[in-house]
């Protein structure tokens, strides 16, 4: 719910920001603008700013066909799917298949809703298009500036818990038992990466600092649920009986103390899990 809000925040604000901005430059096409801003909304300030250029890049391809299919006077029920299928052809033989929506979008936007000639109309649908790219960056620069550390650290708190519920499931079952946390993973410690990314562009070291931290602990955090699968891999390879884990399936539920005895087979793996949890250290406090 946090996350959604925040989410809700920077649109909000990435629209208040576009609709100043079309006022300074004279753009009548707020619900372009706007619509452009919220879809330039992300995390990370870089990948905004890439969902920004593809919205450049679609609607400058999918205007060309719109304005040619209105300068040839085609009739609706030919001009629309022709301008829109020949946008969407363009957007991916330009190498920039994730705007083809947008492509699309504005070929059939300046043969259905035209705003004086064709050329005008095009004109002012690119001036809507960079005004919501640029509200929507400088919203995603400032909160990126302000806000980086305490959002890196809501979503590593709520992937830690979720890799320590996996532990004991991990050791009872391996592998299998572990996928969703491993995707989870990934996905955040992707994140991290363009976040790194931009943060060495905008030369922000202490915050790259913190960030790069964070990235670390993520990736203990996937070596601790790689130990746990390695444990709950030689239980099954090994014939090792369930009841004789269990001790330390509950110990996982609350890792206090030295872990517990656990049959040969399991005692070297056991030990690197426990060296595990012991590199993490304390639980990372949310900011």
């Amino acid at each position: 719910m946090r996350d959604l809000l925040f989410l809700a925040a920077k649109a909000l604000l990435a629209c208040l920001v576009t609709l100043l901005l079309d006022g300074l430059l004279g753009n009548p096409d707020h619900v372009s603008s706007t619509f452009v801003a919220v879809l330039s909304v992300a995390v990370v300030a870089l990948a905004g700013l890439r969902q920004g250029a593809a919205q450049l890049v679609g609607s400058a391809l999918g205007g060309v066909w719109g304005t040619v299919a209105t300068l040839l006077g085609l009739p609706h029920l030919v001009g629309v799917p022709l301008a829109v299928g020949l946008a969407v052809v363009t957007a991916f033989a330009a190498r920039a298949g994730s705007a083809y929506p947008i492509a699309a979008f504005t070929a059939l936007y300046l043969i259905l809703v035209p705003q004086g000639t064709p050329l005008a109309t095009l004109g002012i649908r690119m001036l809507a298009v960079t005004s919501g790219v640029v509200g929507g960056l400088v919203v995603n620069v400032v909160v990126s500036a302000l806000f980086y550390r305490s959002i890196y650290q809501r979503r590593l708190a709520a992937v830690e818990d979720e890799v320590y519920g996996l532990l004991p499931a991990a050791v009872r079952n391996g592998l299998d038992a572990a996928e969703g946390g491993f995707a989870r993973l990934a996905a955040l410690q992707g994140d991290l990466d363009a976040a790194l990314r931009e943060l060495r562009w905008r030369r922000a070291w202490r915050t790259h600092a913190a960030i790069r931290d964070l990235w670390w602990r993520v990736e203990k955090l996937r070596t601790l649920l790689h130990l746990a699968s390695h444990v709950g891999w030689l239980v099954a390879s090994e014939g090792v009986e369930r009841s004789a884990v269990a001790p330390l399936v509950e110990w996982l539920r609350e890792p206090a103390g030295a872990a517990p005895a656990v049959p040969r087979p399991i005692e070297e793996a056991t030990r690197r899990l426990e060296d595990g949890l012991a590199a993490l250290g304390p639980a990372r406090e949310t900011g």
